[in-house]
């Protein structure tokens, strides 16, 4: 597609990398412009973002170790190094929430105690906005592509990625199916959630939970679209990605469905413990 995006004094810089940090950088400036509304600390917000940051990457290629460690372990240091491919999203995920969780305990012990789910909030509406500019990244490199369609949308991909077999075929533009999923699901969470949970209206942690609920379900949706290597298929024929889906809308449905969406104690919520 259009890998490259410039070359400068003989280096390239891909379209997918600055993308991604594009979407790094969106979601970021989206929860630095309403701090206020958990009452944050710039202080607290950057170290947050650097927290986040790191799990995030360790906890992506920590699933990609695990569903690809016969590749791994071939070549550790390249699939290490490797910024255009190797990322498990779902371990990914679940490093952001325990690197954060262990960041707050530790900032709780020198600040004031901050409840975690109106930080969850927050950051649940940018990780769906930073996704939409990392799928497009994924369009523009040709990886995560999909299987092939007969559709008058397919698009063809001669990326590295692809099989050679489908190379030049027209496939599903899968990467723009969940960018544009993702779109609607950061509009849903940003202007129709959230104004409801500064009204006091919703409960702390609506947001996060019914992100993880709505992205499990279009994850879930969109594999049966993907057709680069989905790692290790398990009966009944799903992918690990469709496995952490189901886990992760499980739980997800099941707190919202016992805690409900309203808030209870409208007059006495607090941001802090």
């Amino acid at each position: 597609m259009w890998p490259t995006l410039f070359i400068i004094d003989g280096q390239a810089v891909s379209t997918y990398g600055v993308l991604t940090a594009l979407g790094y950088l969106a979601g970021g400036l989206w929860v630095y412009f309403h701090l206020r509304e958990i009452e944050g600390k710039e202080d607290e917000f950057w170290l947050l973002c650097y927290a986040i940051v790191v799990s995030a990457v360790l906890g992506a290629k920590m699933g990609y170790w695990l569903l690809e460690w016969r590749d791994f372990s071939a070549d550790p240091w390249g699939m290490l190094s490797d910024w255009r491919s190797g990322w498990v999203f779902w371990t990914g995920f679940a490093g952001t929430l325990v690197g954060c969780w262990l960041f707050q305990q530790a900032y709780n012990r020198v600040r004031r105690p901050r409840r975690y789910l109106p930080v969850a909030d927050l950051f649940a509406a940018a990780l769906a906005l930073g996704h939409v500019l990392g799928r497009v990244g994924c369009f523009f490199e040709g990886c995560c592509h999909g299987r092939p369609t007969s559709m008058p949308w397919g698009v063809s991909f001669y990326s590295f990625s692809v099989p050679e077999a489908w190379r030049g075929m027209p496939l599903h533009p899968v990467q723009l199916y969940e960018a544009f999923g993702e779109l609607v699901l950061f509009l849903f969470l940003a202007y129709s959630v959230m104004p409801r949970i500064r009204a006091k209206k919703y409960a702390y942690g609506s947001a996060f939970f019914l992100y993880i609920l709505l992205y499990a379900l279009l994850r879930f949706v969109m594999e049966f679209f993907r057709g680069d290597d989905r790692g290790v298929f398990f009966l009944p024929g799903l992918s690990p990605s469709q496995w952490f889906s189901l886990a992760g809308g499980g739980a997800a449905a099941f707190i919202l469905w016992k805690r409900g969406l309203a808030e209870k104690h409208p007059q006495t919520r607090s941001v802090y413990l």
